[in-house]
Parts: C-alpha cells; structure tokens; sequence
C-alpha cells in the first residue's frame, strides 16, 4: 500500500512537472491578459504608468452603456455581421464544393486548380489589401474601362450626328443635338450654349481627317465626365468590395481543409455507392457531407472567430473609410484605443464585447450541430 502512494505520488509530481511550464504560458499569454482587459474596461485608467504612476480605481460599467449608445458601434457590428456571413455562408460553401470538385477529379489538372485557388492565402495580407484597394480606387482599372466605354460610345454618338470625315457641314440641328447629346452638365459650361458651342465647333474646320478627329476629341473631353466609382466610400456599396476580397482570400484556406478530410474517407465506399447507382450529387449529400460534419463545424467556429477578429485586410483596404462606412469591431476599437484621445476602458470594454459575440455565435454552432449535425465517422 505504502509503495502504491510512493508510485502515486511520482506519477502525480511527474504529471504537474510536465504540465505545469504550459498552465503558467497559458496564464500569462491568455488568462492574464483576459483578466486585465475586464478590470481596464470597468476602470478610469486613461494610459501612462500603470502602476506607481497616476492612481486608477473602479469606474463602474458606464464605458459597455457608452458602445452600445454609440450609433458607430452597431455601423461597426453590422458590418462585422456581414463578414460572419460572408465567410460561413459563402466561404464554407464554395470552399467545399471546390474540394470536393478537386477530390473527386471532375476537372483536368485538379493540382494545378487546388494550388491556384489557395495561393491568396499566401501572400501578404498588407499586400492584397493594398493592391485591391488600387483595383477600386478612382484611377484603378475598373474606373479606367468604364471611362473608356463612356468616351468610345459617346464618340460613336457624336460621329453619328456629325457625319463622314471627308466633309461636314455645321448646322443649327447639329448643334442642336450635339447639346442634346451632352445632356444638362454639358451645356451647363456654357454661358450662352447654342451660340458658343457652334463657333467652336467652327474654330475645329470643317473639313479634312485632321480637324474632324480633332473636333470629336476636343468634344469627347468637353462633354464627357471622368466617371469615379468610390467604390470604398460609398455608404450604400462600400462593404461590397470588401466582402468580395474576404471570400476571393480566404476559401482556399477551407478548401484545404475540407480536401484534407476528404482524403481520409475510405474510397471503397464511394465506389460502392457508385456502383449501385448513386450519382455525384448524391454521394456529396449522403457520403461526403456527413463524414465532415466535424470539420464543417469547426471550420464554421473557426469562420466566425476569424471574422470578428479580422482587422490587417480591410483596414489595409479602407482604413475604415473616411466616413467609417466599412469600419468593423476591431477597427472600432483600435480608434477608440489609439486615434485622437485614446480611451483604454473603452476599447478593452469593446473588446470584451468581441469575445462575448464570438462566444454566442459559437455556442449558436455548436447548438446547431447537437440538433441538426450528422455523426462524424
């Protein structure tokens, strides 16, 4: 008996030797600065030293009642709803279907596909934001091909109404119609529009290849307005192109993940079912899916946690926005936190908020998949 506790004894000294380094990491890395965040949140700590430096004390919950009479926050959150959304219901999805597209080899040179469509994830975060960002700024290439499409068809317009190159003659109907053409805005830079749009169409020639393509030109950059898409500033559009990046980045990521587990579902089956008769769709549903149901939850956990704590990529992208349309929770907090007058309480008070959605969201999951889930084989 006595030998019994000695043994205990070891095993147990032994066990805490071993798991005793990683519980004090954990404290100091995770608990700890838990623990700070909710004491700083409830405190009238406003920086410096803290402690031997201005005295700090308990302020009460007045900075929570601040975030949520913020009408920034609920912006900030709906936004962050959106990226949830995005990312579970958009990245899971097509995540999976390209998996099990690439698994089950229905396209040529699935390699080839299942590196490309994971290499977003690759690159630098500053980067895709960044170089996403010129795509949807003002003189990015979209802004440039519309413009190019506004001036080409209002080019082929404008020759209509004037006629062949080789010749034309300026008539009061001309002019007429070419303000017709150049609508409000376009007479509006004109004092008196009939009479000076007609003698500078008259200041081109009339004739010859030369002046013709001169007076078309000098019209075009007339008339024609430089059109610029602020896709970013926008309040009604500004998260779409965010959204669309998030999705464009980050499915690869799930697509491997989804292609790992695939891989280990035994392939007889799969050729048993197709030998009785089962088509492609029904071997997803009824093989594939329910052999993930694990790793769709916790590909969904691991979605809902990354959305809300998302920051590099949109913060690269839009800085939030100059009127904070695409601003999200974690940009809301790292204003409060460090921009103009830092508010310490606030931001951690917000970052508590954080976790607190992340976990009921999470819970949601988990509850979901106890009533719906299928059994992970």
């Amino acid at each position: 008996m006595a030998r019994m506790k000695h043994v205990d004894r070891e095993e147990g000294r032994a066990y805490w030797m071993m798991v005793l380094p990683a519980f004090l990491i954990y404290l100091l890395v995770m608990a700890f600065p838990i623990i700070l965040s909710a004491v700083l949140s409830v405190s009238d700590y406003s920086g410096g030293k803290m402690f031997g430096g201005e005295r700090w004390g308990f302020a009460g919950f007045g900075q929570y009642a601040r975030v949520f009479a913020d009408p920034f926050f609920w912006n900030a959150f709906k936004n962050n709803m959106y990226v949830v959304l995005v990312s579970v219901f958009g990245q899971l999805p097509l995540g999976f279907i390209f998996a099990y597209i690439i698994y089950r080899r229905l396209v040529k040179w699935p390699d080839f596909w299942q590196t490309v469509l994971y290499v977003p994830n690759i690159i630098s975060i500053i980067v895709v934001g960044l170089l996403w960002q010129t795509i949807f700024s003002p003189n990015g290439p979209i802004g440039e091909i519309m413009n190019n499409m506004y001036r080409h068809d209002f080019q082929e317009q404008l020759r209509a109404i004037l006629g062949p190159a080789s010749g034309f003659t300026v008539t009061d109907s001309m002019v007429r119609r070419i303000l017709e053409l150049a609508g409000p805005a376009g007479a509006s830079q004109f004092g008196d529009p009939f009479p000076e749009l007609k003698s500078l169409i008259l200041s081109f020639g009339t004739s010859g290849p030369d002046g013709y393509q001169q007076l078309v030109d000098g019209l075009t950059n007339l008339f024609v307005q430089k059109w610029s898409p602020q896709f970013l500033n926008k309040p009604d559009v500004a998260m779409l192109p965010v959204l669309f990046v998030i999705l464009w980045m980050y499915t690869g990521m799930y697509l491997i993940l989804f292609l790992a587990n695939m891989q280990k579902i035994d392939t007889q089956i799969i050729e048993s079912a197709r030998i009785d008769g089962a088509r492609e769709g029904q071997v997803m549903r009824y093989i594939i899916l329910p052999s993930l149901s694990g790793t769709v939850v916790n590909s969904a956990i691991l979605a809902i946690s990354g959305s809300l704590s998302s920051f590099a990529l949109i913060f690269a992208m839009t800085g939030g926005g100059p009127s904070r349309v695409t601003e999200i929770i974690s940009i809301y907090m790292y204003n409060n936190a460090f921009l103009g007058r830092p508010n310490f309480a606030l931001a951690n008070a917000i970052a508590l908020i954080t976790v607190a959605i992340s976990f009921l969201l999470i819970m949601l999951t988990k509850a979901l998949e106890k009533r719906f889930g299928g059994k992970e084989e």
